[in-house]
């Protein structure tokens, strides 16, 4: 799977890429939307009807095994295999992510960066987690798009990028994203 990220300022930028994502064939499936907590996600949610991961939400989820917040960092996946057979989460909607528990613990009794584990449990690498980090603690929003085509498919000698993401990254530039990155 490979992926594509934009950074917007405010809510009416994710918003507008939102819907020329959906205009340009992207579906729901396909998007992915992260805010910092529901005040930054309340107004996407109504106008675009896309779902949108609030990471204060996500962290402090308590488990279903008794662990509590600290135990478990529940995670939201994209309709992708991919990201659903490495990660175990099904879909839109929220599941308890076993796997990255004792990390995202640490990186809260540690006092580390206090969304990078839980923004790794959705799949994102180390650099697009710590990238996002910075970019949900002063509000920003952000879109991601990810899908299973491989880029390299279109790539001709240093010619356009004619792929789907490259389409993705064409919105996000359209409308003002003020980062845009590479994913895996």
């Amino acid at each position: 799977m490979a992926r594509k990220i934009g950074i917007f300022d405010t809510e009416q930028q994710a918003i507008t890429a939102i819907e020329q994502l959906e205009q340009a064939g992207f579906v729901k499936g396909e998007l992915q939307v992260l805010a910092k907590d529901i005040e930054h996600s309340r107004r996407i949610e109504a106008e675009s009807d896309v779902h949108v991961d609030e990471l204060r939400q996500l962290e402090d989820t308590p488990d279903r095994h008794g662990l509590g917040s600290l135990g478990m960092a529940p995670a939201a996946g994209f309709a992708g295999a991919g990201i659903n057979a490495v990660y175990g989460v099904a879909g839109y909607g929220a599941a308890p992510y076993a796997a990255a528990g004792f990390p995202f613990a640490a990186a809260v009794l540690l006092n580390e960066d206090e969304h990078s584990n839980t923004l790794q449990a959705l799949g994102l690498d180390d650099e697009e987690a710590q990238l996002c980090s910075q970019a949900l603690r002063s509000g920003s929003l952000i879109v991601i798009v990810e899908t299973d085509e491989s880029k390299t498919l279109f790539d001709k000698d240093g010619g356009p990028d004619l792929s789907r993401l490259g389409t993705a990254e064409a919105v996000f530039r359209t409308c003002n994203a003020s980062a845009i990155a590479d994913g895996d």
